[in-house]
């Protein structure tokens, strides 16, 4: 495993970071037993940083939308707290559907609570959890009260260092420029569909941000399985999906491990945070990830999906 500096902290973090977003059941139902199991394995294998949410669990998962939490603290509570770097988020309180709250007194309640969850007296870094949702008209009381919050937060220690994490490429140009952060969580744009995470790297080094990206899978759409129920993609979508499986088995390669391979091809990206529930794919993940890069087949593979190149998926709707 390779390690990193992440931006201007003093964090060395592993190329490959452990999203416990599966281990809440965002994707498909998660074992408690074989979760925790996983995150150990995780560690095992050089893995030190972990992310979650106080909104990774569906109602019906084992503790509700606070399930990823639960489930990472009770995984790391035995690993000595100095050797792994661990992230959550506040400002939204369930993913499905979404409620957002970014209010000062909200940020402040949900760390308290998050701190008790995940069996920590701090956490490394805090990210205002997507700021742009619901076209936008939660961002100017993230970006005030949600981002005094945590400055508090971090004066008193409770959290070393504070983020955002977001989608949009207009919020996050705009964040960029404007707000002294420490570090910023970007998802879903440097994949085998999307390439805009490399126009931001450029304003997040010159502002010696730290960089995390998130989803090489594409949230579930770059993967066998296909998307979780909750994606926004067209018939046409999965159509182009359908033909792209299509032809990875016919040459007998895995669309994940190209969609890994190429997240982590590119050194100005410090850590790629991907997700899953078992040990097995964790395994699987971190071994395709230490096989060398099989770059004509990843030409290929981005050809047949040009269609969905760059498209801009509205996760910020919500259809129940």
């Amino acid at each position: 495993m390779k390690y990193n500096t992440l931006g201007n902290t003093t964090i060395q973090i592993s190329e490959l970071g452990f999203g416990a977003s599966a281990i809440g059941g965002m994707f498909n139902k998660a074992e408690t037993a074989e979760a925790i199991k996983t995150v150990h394995l995780a560690f095992d294998r050089g893995i030190n940083y972990f992310d979650t949410s106080p909104a990774y669990g569906r109602m019906n998962s084992a503790y509700g939308p606070t399930t990823s939490e639960i489930i990472l603290g009770k995984a790391l509570k035995g690993i000595k707290r100095s050797e792994y770097t661990l992230s959550t988020k506040a400002g939204k309180t369930s993913s499905l559907p979404p409620h957002l709250n970014f209010r000062y007194n909200a940020i402040i309640n949900s760390v308290e609570s998050s701190l008790k969850r995940l069996h920590t007296e701090y956490i490394d870094i805090l990210f205002l959890h997507d700021i742009e949702y619901d076209k936008g008209k939660h961002l100017d009381t993230a970006l005030n009260e949600g981002l005094q919050a945590l400055r508090e937060l971090k004066k008193t220690g409770k959290i070393k260092y504070i983020g955002i994490s977001c989608y949009s490429i207009e919020v996050l140009n705009k964040v960029i420029q404007n707000y002294d952060l420490d570090v910023l969580l970007v998802h879903n744009h440097y994949t085998l569909i999307n390439n805009q995470l490399l126009t931001l790297i450029p304003k997040i080094k010159e502002k010696g941000i730290g960089l995390v990206s998130a989803s090489p899978f594409a949230s579930g759409l770059l993967t066998n399985q296909g998307p979780p129920d909750w994606y926004p993609t067209s018939k046409k979508d999965l159509d182009i999906m359908a033909k792209t499986l299509n032809f990875c088995e016919k040459n007998k390669v895995q669309i994940e491990k190209l969609a890994i391979q190429y997240a982590l091809s590119n050194p100005e990206i410090p850590t790629t945070l991907f997700s899953c529930n078992q040990q097995s794919h964790l395994n699987q993940n971190i071994n395709w990830s230490e096989e060398p890069t099989n770059s004509i087949m990843i030409k290929n593979l981005c050809g047949l999906l040009k269609p969905l190149q760059n498209k801009d998926f509205d996760f910020g709707a919500y259809n129940d």
